[in-house]
């Protein structure tokens, strides 16, 4: 097990996969929480945590500049953001591609980057007086 950081985004990404694939009735218990906008807060929640584990995973690819890291961990989110949204309109019958979940999946993504950019500005500032 080389990067965890790695096999816990390929597990996201299946996780993420499966439920925009499979049918709303699989999730009864969750149809029953009352919250404006849910749907688009749980899809900006999924990239967000796409985004940062992606960021983190890509270290296994020898991707060593962490701005390089987010850049990328950002394109990936937002391409397969993307796909899924136009699988969903390919592959099932009960849904259907929405621009404003490919939006919210957006947000999430650029959340996390955000929240990764400070995260490490601070990481490394403290480490090396030079930054």
């Amino acid at each position: 097990m080389r990067n965890k950081y790695f096999w816990a985004a390929i597990f996201w990404t299946l996780f993420i996969t499966v439920a925009c694939l499979v049918s709303n009735d699989n999730f009864g218990e969750l149809q029953k929480i009352q919250m404006p906008n849910k749907d688009k807060v749980l899809h900006a929640t999924f990239y967000f945590v796409f985004t940062i584990l992606w960021s983190y995973g890509l270290r296994t690819l020898k991707i060593s500049d962490v701005r390089k890291r987010r850049m990328w961990a950002f394109i990936i989110a937002v391409s397969y953001g993307i796909i899924m949204e136009i699988c969903q309109g390919l592959f099932t019958e009960e849904r259907t591609p929405d621009v404003v979940d490919a939006i919210a999946n957006t947000t999430g993504s650029a959340i996390a980057v955000f929240v990764l950019w400070r995260y490490q500005k601070r990481h490394f500032k403290k480490k090396s007086p030079a930054y």
